[in-house]
């Protein structure tokens, strides 16, 4: 098993190049190498935190005292028709592999960043698919006891699960996958990527898509009728929407600027700070507060900071 290592920065570890000191840091590889860094952490009464790509993270600029663990178990297979993944695998593995092998449903969520673990703790999805549509179960550790949870299990609603408070670290995930034509599949996959490449910028120093979309369905009709029937997209009114009405493309706090192109990505230019990417964000969440009487939801975890809210 690798060394516990010290003096690690967590801006190594995310897309937004953001985050203090890690006391210590761990990277694994297997099952039995997690359950060596869980039972580390016991004996040494050290809380624990677990990552996968970093793609969804704030971090502080201040120390994190814990053990970080990086999930780094990979691997897709195929037994008995199910696609069965490691929880570490990238998901734009996942969906290649799925694609290949002509299974649909999943198509949509080419070019998400991030691991598969990661996409099922947030219930990631884009263009009217989620990760837990197809899902069946997952398999992970609570302490140090494995469980096996189905999908009505899991809590999954927008963008959330029960992993968000259930302290389950995910290990593997099974899909039931629908046939697909893998020639349509690649191409409605390519157009897709396409698109996603306009917003995201390849190397782009961000956390993804900051906050939340809206779901109609949970507001009331005076909200509603401020915001025009047209923006409402399968169901949901996205927040760059309403951080564009308030005037958010644009605007920066030192080295953390909110793209120019769209409202709802904040984007580290080069040595931004955790403290001025979370104060932009709180500025333009309380105007919007103030224009629509609707509070946005961060969709990124935040680690060593207040909550937003």
């Amino acid at each position: 098993m690798n060394k516990f290592q010290g003096n690690v920065s967590f801006s190594n570890l995310t897309t937004l190049q953001i985050g203090g000191p890690i006391y210590s840091y761990i990277e694994v590889f297997t099952e039995s190498e997690l359950l060596e860094a869980i039972k580390y952490a016991r004996e040494t009464d050290l809380r624990y935190l677990v990552i996968g790509g970093g793609s969804n993270l704030l971090v502080s600029d201040t120390s994190i005292e814990k053990l970080v663990i990086k999930n780094s178990l990979t691997g897709v297979v195929i037994k008995d028709d199910l696609v069965v993944v490691k929880a570490g695998t990238k998901l734009e593995d996942l969906i290649v592999f799925t694609i290949n092998s002509s299974f649909s449903g999943m198509s949509n969520l080419i070019g998400i960043p991030g691991t598969v673990g990661g996409a099922v703790y947030g219930n990631a999805g884009a263009y009217g698919q989620t990760i837990s549509d197809h899902l069946v179960s997952i398999k992970g550790l609570q302490g140090s006891q494995e469980v096996i949870l189905n999908k009505n299990q899991c809590g999954f609603s927008y963008r959330d699960s029960e992993f968000k408070r259930n302290e389950i670290i995910i290990t593997e995930v099974t899909f039931s996958l629908p046939k697909g034509d893998k020639d349509i599949l690649q191409k409605e996959s390519a157009a897709i990527l396409k698109t996603r490449l306009g917003k995201y910028h390849p190397g782009i120093k961000c956390p993804g898509s900051f906050f939340k979309n809206i779901l109609a369905s949970e507001l009331t009709p005076e909200q509603l009728i401020k915001i025009p029937s047209e923006k409402i997209i399968y169901g949901k009114i996205p927040a760059g929407y309403l951080l564009e009405s308030v005037g958010a493309k644009g605007q920066r706090k030192g080295e953390i600027i909110i793209a120019p192109y769209h409202a709802n990505l904040f984007i580290n230019e080069g040595h931004g700070t955790a403290a001025d990417f979370y104060n932009l964000a709180k500025t333009y969440q309380q105007k919007v507060k103030e224009k629509f009487n609707i509070t946005l939801e961060p969709e990124v975890q935040i680690i060593n900071l207040p909550p937003l809210g």
